[in-house]
């Protein structure tokens, strides 16, 4: 029982919290954290100061996200024109690691709607996998100096990476989208900021006219932190990102898509040490998920404005050693 009111305290005071933004991936999720290996500081919702610098350390966390708030394009109320409300559990694997020169980011989510999103031979909601990938390299790190230290900036990398994903629903979206360009890394006394800005190159499936799509190459800006909180005995971080994708061409319909911006933000707080005494092991985290103009298709399109918010548990399967950077 007491166990319960502790589980119910935690929840709630998470919740409770403004999740605010300054922006899309993930998800991705999306969270999505890496950072070249020098000069990274670690920091957890436990922890009160910051790693050494000079000792970066990845991890491998799983965890589990709910909501029922969730959107896509043409998924319609019945016998409307309005956007469904989705239900959506997710599984969510995230790795990161780091090396002389850089870092390597993976992020795994499995996710699964209800009926309302029903799979493409029914019986069941579609079930989506959403991979992303990143690695980057350092410049300061390659050329043994200072140079790209400048001011609040920390280095200048060079990142590249992927989004891949496939789902079973009647649009059976198969998307395959590159990344590649610099990434700002900045320097904070805790916690990170970084800003990317590359070049996108998207090929994905639709379902409905049984078509392969081949977009054009556009750009992509992509913000990612994460900024630790200390109330009292409370610790905490806000950590999130955001993207903003230019115009990519036509869809399959022949249909010009339009900018796209995203902003997935989280609040998580350390359960482990109230509930298992254990530090660094499980967060309990609330956000929410705006995403405007999704996959480039006009907010007046039905479906294609989110704003979900979402609850879920994060373990920490290498004890927690803290939240990496990306």
């Amino acid at each position: 029982m007491c166990f319960l009111l502790k589980c119910s305290l935690l929840l709630a005071v998470v919740a409770a919290l403004p999740v605010g933004f300054p922006r899309i991936a993930v998800a991705q999720e999306a969270v999505e954290t890496s950072s070249s290996a020098a000069g990274v500081s670690q920091v957890h919702p436990s922890e009160g100061t910051p790693e050494p610098s000079h000792k970066p350390q990845g991890s491998n966390t799983l965890a589990y996200w709910f909501g029922s708030e969730y959107h896509t394009p043409f998924v319609l109320q019945p016998s409307t024109f309005k956007a469904a409300d989705i239900q959506r559990n997710a599984l969510d694997f995230t790795h990161l690691d780091f090396w002389k020169l850089g870092s390597n980011f993976a992020d795994v989510m499995v996710s699964q709607s209800d009926m309302t999103e029903p799979a493409a031979s029914g019986g069941t909601g579609a079930t989506e996998i959403y991979a992303i990938l990143r690695s980057d390299v350092g410049l300061n790190q390659v050329m043994h100096s200072s140079t790209f230290q400048v001011g609040p900036l920390r280095d200048l990398a060079v990142e590249a990476g992927a989004n891949l994903e496939t789902k079973n629903s009647s649009f059976a979206p198969a998307e395959r989208t590159l990344y590649v360009g610099p990434k700002l890394q900045f320097a904070l006394p805790r916690g990170f900021f970084n800003v990317g800005v590359h070049f996108r190159k998207e090929w994905n499936h639709e379902g409905v006219l049984g078509k392969a799509e081949h977009y054009n190459p556009n750009f992509n800006t992509e913000l990612n932190w994460m900024l630790p909180i200390t109330l009292g005995k409370l610790h905490m971080a806000y950590a999130g990102f955001a993207e903003y994708n230019t115009p990519k061409g036509k869809d399959s319909f022949g249909t010009d898509t339009v900018s796209e911006y995203l902003i997935r933000s989280i609040v998580s707080t350390d359960a482990g040490q109230f509930l298992f005494r254990r530090a660094k092991m499980l967060d309990v985290s609330a956000g929410l998920w705006y995403w405007h103009n999704e996959y480039g298709k006009p907010s007046a399109i039905p479906g294609a404005e989110q704003v979900a918010p979402f609850v879920g548990l994060v373990y920490h399967l290498d004890g927690g050693r803290g939240l990496g950077k990306r």
